[in-house]
């Protein structure tokens, strides 16, 4: 025990022992975990905006401005090749004042963007945009965006809109005989994949971003089009791929932001009982927070090119970005290319908000008003528009999928993987610290049960974070004096109650110390996880909200969670009346891998058992839907290694794997996992140790 550990348990004993009430770590800590992660995001927040501040003129300006690009490119790993686009033509039709050509060109190789180029009557070349689509599952086709194409075209503007990964003929699970998808719409497509990209080195951002580039690598390609007088527009999800993609291109003239994300995203502050939830995972990217980029700095990135934001209603949030992005273009002489206007109009892109994107291209491509009224036409059906037979790349084969090239380079890195310094690579994916800091225990109440006794106390992990504890005492201890930690991702009470498991464990004779890490159990944040249900709900609950800040921070919800069952191990190991020589310790759900990770990184877990614990990464990223939320996964983690390699650094000591389960929590069997974790039976072997995987 370290000596501040020892001298902070004597005084709380001594405290006890004198009468003195203690204030409770909880009433100190409400609502912990959000608040935790609040205080370090708005440190940031305010650390960068003095940073801000203290940018005064346009040479100012304009070098933020190429820093945030610098770090832009840095979080959505770096700039791809650019490869050959080979466009193809797969239909086209004519129309009063416009034609239109359904146009297919490769981003990548053999991975197909579809989408619709609405040509103006009149002599070329024409003035364009792009028109990144918003998150409706019928992307470029549906009614409303439509109309803002017809609507730019008649005005004399080239329009080349075109279908985001996970939407319109892009979808990943949507069947167009039956018409139904089978797993979720537009934000779940982009976060089940999303998230897998993450633990690969890649992320759907850079994706989605690339396509939109690659895009004005087509315009610039076409003679109809006036390569000086290329424009970006989207809506929705479409309005902040126009913010990322007109930021990082400057090929881009003229921009507008239609309902997209003009705001702040932090400061942040989280209402008991208010939702959480996150945007889908290719909204938000990777240290934002850390690096200092936040959505008002993409668009003043955007400047002093024209930008017009447009918003449902005017409000707060709104107001507060407009008016900093306003001062921007102000310092840079240029007041007059920002604008904003309102629907007052619930979220969408209607009548109201496609005159003004009309108006605004208008006036700085034109040099002229736009028309006074939008004109009267109709919009096409689907099947109209379509570049493949069916209207699915993935039912037509038309080229790879994104899980088709997910599972390439899952593949390939398997393969290609050499699995080195295991140990120090997890510590710096995990940013895990071992913890020095007192533990400050404090006794809530003993609760006597039959033949033994719940001591409910509360430890620090850190400053601002307390762990709940419930140390399951037996009256007669067996021979056996480890003390046993236990590590549910239920909560330490889901195994706790009369007849229980952990019952029986203290009727045996073992000490258990059952706690509730971080956002676990008695600390589970008070704030609901939304409206999203069913089985892939969780891609927008809490947890993935909160797994997303932590990435933000450039830190891990999950490395959080692993120094917590370190500091059980600490906790443990500070009481007089067990063996200190080591724990034992289990883990079941969750609980298996902040276990499998506490072990790799702490050698006084002797043994471990891990209980219907992820038999891998790879599985995960070998499939195209999985029940595993954010809150297990590593950031570009199967660069380094998998969990097979982990375990293997437990090697001298022992490892029980008991039913590991797949990508949807399937029970395995026991020779497939055994295939697995061969690099691991290998090391415990050589170790002379036990190392078992089998059924419960």
């Amino acid at each position: 025990m370290r000596r501040r550990e020892f001298t902070s348990l004597l005084a709380a004993q001594a405290a006890a022992a004198a009468g003195v009430e203690q204030p409770t770590h909880a009433s100190q800590n409400p609502d912990m975990l959000l608040s935790y992660l609040a205080a370090h995001l708005n440190a940031n927040a305010a650390r960068w905006d003095r940073h801000r501040d203290a940018i005064v003129d346009a040479a100012g300006i304009e070098a933020r401005n190429r820093d945030v690009r610098s770090a832009m490119w840095k979080m959505l790993h770096g700039r791809p090749e650019e490869t050959p686009l080979r466009p193809v033509v797969k239909g086209q039709f004519e129309r009063r004042g416009y034609r239109v050509e359904n146009v297919m060109f490769e981003s990548r190789p053999g991975f197909h963007v579809t989408g619709n180029v609405y040509i103006p009557q009149g002599t070329p070349p024409f003035p364009s945009l792009i028109s990144p689509c918003g998150h409706y599952a019928d992307s470029r086709m549906n009614p409303q965006y439509q109309s803002a194409y017809i609507s730019l075209a008649l005005a004399g503007f080239l329009v080349f809109a075109y279908d985001p990964i996970g939407q319109g003929e892009r979808r990943q699970y949507w069947d167009p005989v039956t018409g139904r998808t089978d797993v979720g719409g537009a934000t779940t497509e982009h976060s089940m994949c999303g998230q897998l990209l993450l633990m690969m080195g890649e992320d759907l951002t850079q994706y989605r971003v690339w396509d939109g580039i690659r895009a004005i690598d087509y315009l610039m390609s076409r003679p109809d089009v006036d390569p000086a007088r290329v424009g970006c527009a989207g809506h929705s999800g479409g309005g902040t791929l126009t913010m990322f993609i007109s930021a990082l291109d400057e090929r881009v003239k003229v921009a507008v932001v239609c309902e997209g994300g003009t705001g702040h995203r932090w400061p942040v502050r989280f209402n008991p009982g208010a939702s959480v939830g996150p945007s889908d995972v290719e909204q938000n990217v990777f240290p934002g927070s850390k690096l200092g980029v936040d959505l008002c700095d993409l668009h003043v990135a955007i400047a002093p090119r024209p930008l017009l934001a447009l918003i449902e209603d005017f409000n707060p949030r709104f107001d507060l970005a407009a008016e900093h992005i306003r001062q921007r273009y102000t310092q840079l002489g240029v007041p007059d290319r920002f604008a904003v206007e309102a629907a007052n109009d619930p979220h969408a892109w209607t009548p109201k908000l496609r005159q003004a994107t009309t108006r605004w291209f208008s006036r700085w491509f034109l040099g002229k008003p736009g028309p006074p009224q939008e004109p009267d036409f109709e919009v096409e059906p689907e099947n109209r528009l379509y570049c493949t037979p069916s209207g699915s790349i993935r039912h037509d084969k038309a080229g790879d999928t994104i899980y088709t090239r997910i599972g390439r380079r899952a593949e390939s890195l398997a393969r290609e993987r050499r699995p080195e310094r295991v140990r120090e690579r997890l510590a710096g994916l995990l940013d895990y610290r071992k913890p020095e800091r007192p533990l400050d225990p404090r006794a809530i109440v003993t609760t006597p049960r039959k033949r033994y006794s719940i001591k409910k106390i509360e430890f620090l992990s850190e400053p601002g974070i307390y762990i709940p504890t419930w140390v399951f005492v037996p009256e007669s201890r067996g021979a056996d004096r480890r003390a046993h930690v236990y590590l549910h991702d239920a909560g330490k009470q889901a195994d706790a109650g009369e007849f229980g498991r952990l019952e029986k464990m203290a009727r045996a004779g073992q000490l258990v110390v059952a706690v509730d890490v971080r956002g676990i159990g008695d600390t589970r944040p008070s704030q609901a996880d939304g409206a999203r249900a069913g089985e892939f709900g969780f891609l927008f609950h809490t947890e993935t909200a909160m797994s997303y800040m932590a990435w933000y921070l450039d830190t891990s919800l999950l490395g959080m969670r692993v120094r917590d069952a370190v500091r059980a191990v600490d906790y443990a190991l500070s009481r007089s009346d067990v063996d200190r020589a080591g724990v034992v310790m289990t883990g079941r759900g969750q609980g298996a891998l902040w276990g499998l990770f506490a072990a790799a990184l702490d050698p006084r877990i002797v043994s471990l058992r891990c209980e219907r614990g992820l038999l891998s990464y790879d599985a995960l990223a070998r499939s195209d839907r999985y029940v595993h939320g954010a809150n297990v996964m590593l950031r570009d983690v199967l660069l380094h290694f998998d969990l097979p390699d982990v375990a293997a650094l437990v090697a001298g000591r022992e490892l029980d794997l008991v039913d590991p389960v797949d990508e949807m929590r399937r029970a395995v069997d026991p020779g497939r996992a055994a295939e697995v974790y061969r690099v691991a039976r290998e090391a415990f072997d050589k170790a002379g140790s036990k190392f078992s995987i089998r059924r419960s």
